[in-house]
C-alpha cells in the first residue's frame, strides 16, 4: 500500500513539474519564469500544504526535464 502511494506522488511529482515546464514556461528559462513558478508554489503550498514548496517545485521540473519520456518514467516510479 506504502509503495503504491509513493508511485502515485512520484508520477504526480513528473506530472506537474512536465506541465509547468511545459504549459506554463513553454519551456522557456527567463526572468519571469522565476516568478511564475515562486507564485505558484505559494498558491500550491497554501492550498495543498508543503509538498509544493519552492525547491520541491524546482525538482519537480528537474525530473521531468531529465526524463521526458512517461513511459520511462513509470518503471522508476515502481
Amino acid at each position: 500500500m506504502v509503495a503504491q502511494a509513493n508511485s502515485t506522488l512520484t508520477l504526480l511529482f513528473w506530472q506537474l513539474g512536465k506541465r509547468i515546464n511545459e504549459d506554463i514556461l513553454q519551456n522557456k528559462r527567463a526572468d519571469y519564469g522565476k516568478q511564475i513558478v515562486s507564485t505558484l508554489s505559494t498558491q500550491l503550498k497554501n492550498k495543498y500544504g508543503r509538498n509544493f514548496e519552492l525547491g520541491n517545485l524546482r525538482r519537480m521540473m528537474q525530473f521531468a526535464e531529465q526524463f521526458p519520456d512517461f513511459q520511462i518514467v513509470v518503471p522508476l516510479a515502481r
